[in-house]
């Protein structure tokens, strides 16, 4: 289940049937991360790809995608996941980094993509059964609550964002995995806002 070669052809015989044809990517990092991270980001699904180099792939074997595409300019999450991760104390370079629905569309369109979520379930609840991860970053709320519903999470702690009258949670798993539903952070940059900091720490407090 966790083999890449499988994913690779079976993202590619789905694309078409399942209605997309912009592409797919299931991880933004190497593939070898499935077996050595700690960490998980992961998002809703992946955008177009400007260079249109690596439309179709099931991991990038170049490194981690947001440290690449900042270099060229192209994803706007770049700097908060690097952000986040000097805020944790992790290597960017060996946090896993996926998306949650692998099929590349402009935008989320719930109706047609939210079924589609199902294509890349069966990855994700082997990479949390693996036992190898101790801590999830969820970026938004429709992947924070499919992430707490195939991991059986309990929530630990809801905490203001000091944006508004949103908040971010903690979930725990029941092996003891922390699971940490953020905001999508393309549209509320909260590691470059001072208010939300402080938060922020609360929210990975041990």
């Amino acid at each position: 289940m966790l083999d890449r070669n499988h994913w690779q052809a079976l993202l590619e015989s789905e694309e078409g049937q399942r209605g997309y044809s912009d592409g797919f990517k299931l991880l933004f990092c190497p593939w070898r991360l499935v077996e050595t991270a700690d960490s998980l980001f992961i998002g809703l699904n992946p955008g177009s790809d400007p260079s249109g180099e690596f439309m179709r792939i099931a991991s990038d074997e170049r490194g981690n995608s947001y440290l690449v595409q900042r270099a060229a300019r192209h994803s706007p999450i770049a700097a908060q996941f690097e952000a986040l991760c000097a805020f944790v104390g992790r290597d960017p370079q060996e946090v896993l980094t996926g998306t949650l629905m692998p099929y590349r569309t402009p935008r989320w369109q719930a109706r047609r993509d939210r079924p589609n979520i199902a294509v890349a379930a069966p990855f994700w609840r082997a990479i949390f059964e693996s036992g190898r991860l101790g801590h999830v970053y969820c970026m938004g709320k429709v992947v924070e609550d499919e992430i707490v519903s195939l991991t059986g999470a309990r929530l630990e702690a809801q905490i203001p964002a000091n944006w508004g009258d949103l908040t971010i949670r903690r979930h725990v798993a029941p092996d003891g995995m922390r699971i940490y539903g953020l905001l999508h952070l393309s549209t509320f940059k909260m590691f470059g806002r001072a208010e939300c900091l402080p938060q922020l720490a609360e929210l990975f407090r041990d």
